[in-house]
């Protein structure tokens, strides 16, 4: 699709244009068009990250070259007085870079074309108004110039000219080559400033997600300690057994979030093993292993792939383990938890323990109970084994999710 910006620059420096029926070039200016044309776009597209002064200054070579002229430069507006500034050169000097080149005014060859909207062919600026003439044109003994505008979808840019120390004829063939050079330059102006706009509200949104993801953090930190000091100022052993299961269900979610915000990760997977095993990391602080002489243990595969809901799940069943085995399994003796995950022949996830175990004859706790109805949600199955004095095995099995 032809944009704006092409369309409309092309339609300046082109309407005006006529070739004599029996007008001729030679072949080897049509294969330096050619060649200068294709060193232009082949360096914007080597480079799709260019700096607009490298889109510039190739389209200020090419001009130049195409048009065996000395000199070339882009210029643009300045909005705030309207005045033309050089933004890329070609055979000048780096001090030309930042310089005025006149108002868009019709005194000024270049501000003529602009103001007109039309290619500007001017012989001989010595025929001009010395006084009024751009200073640089007379600081580099440019006699004959060629201005072409630079229209992009908000209006006039600025100009492609060229610059000829001697004077120089500038028929149809090099102003349709010139047109060209224009036209393509102002597409690429129109999609640079494109890209950077979007860059910079690209970039304005994930300043926004980054404050609104630390504040998320936070305020999972803050209901964690809210439960935790209800926890304590509850007298009703039952309340505080609930308010401690509200607890470790957010510290899983919390822990998937942390997990998340660690990786950088937006997709739709998150690896199960990475996962188990940063939440691993916090257990250590939350539920004071080391005050209460535990050691925890992981042993966790990776490349387990699995959606959020199920990842969170899962972290919530282990987390349910754990805290099990840290408050009944070892009655305040030493004692070692150890987490497994593998993948064959199915998915398991294991939490065991070498507490004292208890009688397999003895019925089904609340919290085993609950920690099932969390498995079954994801069609899991947890087991679980323990002899008094032995220590307790629980499995939780994910049919269907075994590696290949």
């Amino acid at each position: 699709m032809i944009s704006r910006s092409l369309k409309a620059t092309l339609a300046a420096s082109i309407n005006a244009l006529t070739f004599s029926p029996d007008e001729t070039v030679p072949l080897v200016d049509v294969m330096r068009h050619r060649q200068t044309f294709a060193q232009m776009i082949d360096a914007w597209h080597s480079d799709t990250d260019a700096s607009i002064e490298a889109i510039l200054a190739a389209a200020a070579r090419c001009a130049a070259l195409g048009c065996n002229a000395p000199m070339a430069k882009v210029l643009e507006v300045r909005r705030s007085d309207n005045v033309l500034v050089v933004k890329a050169q070609f055979g000048l000097s780096e001090e030309a870079l930042g310089r005025s080149a006149g108002k868009v005014d019709p005194v000024n060859p270049a501000g003529e074309a602009l103001a007109n909207a039309e290619p500007v062919i001017e012989p001989d600026v010595r025929r001009r108004p010395q006084e009024k003439l751009p200073q640089i044109l007379l600081d580099y003994g440019v006699v004959t110039s060629v201005s072409l505008p630079l229209i992009n979808h908000i209006g006039p840019y600025g100009i492609l000219e060229v610059d000829y120390r001697e004077p120089t004829e500038f028929g149809a063939f090099e102003l349709s080559f010139l047109a060209s050079v224009a036209g393509a330059l102002a597409e690429s102006i129109e999609k640079y400033h494109a890209r950077s706009s979007l860059a910079a509200d690209r970039d304005a949104k994930v300043d926004l997600l980054r404050e609104q993801q630390h504040r998320i953090r936070n305020n999972f930190q803050l209901i964690v300690a809210m439960l935790q000091r209800n926890a304590r100022q509850a007298e009703d052993p039952q309340v505080r057994s609930s308010f401690r299961d509200v607890e470790r269900r957010v510290f899983a979610m919390a822990s998937l979030y942390d997990h998340l915000l660690g990786l950088g990760q937006h997709g739709e997977q998150i690896d199960l093993g990475r996962y188990l095993g940063s939440m691993a990391d916090s257990f250590h602080e939350f539920y004071g292993l080391r005050e209460n002489r535990i050691t925890l243990q992981v042993d966790l595969e990776s490349g387990v792939l699995l959606s959020p809901d199920i990842c969170t799940t899962i972290g919530t069943v282990v987390n349910e383990l754990v805290a099990n085995a840290v408050e009944h399994a070892f009655g305040g003796e030493r004692g070692r938890i150890k987490i497994s995950l593998r993948q064959q022949p199915q998915l398991a996830i294991c939490v065991v323990d070498d507490g004292k175990g208890f009688d397999a004859s003895a019925s089904e706790n609340v919290g085993l109970q609950t920690i099932r109805r969390i498995a079954m949600s994801i069609g899991a199955k947890l087991e679980h084994r323990s002899e008094t004095g032995h220590g307790t095995v629980c499995e939780l099995t994910l049919p269907g999710h075994a590696s290949n």
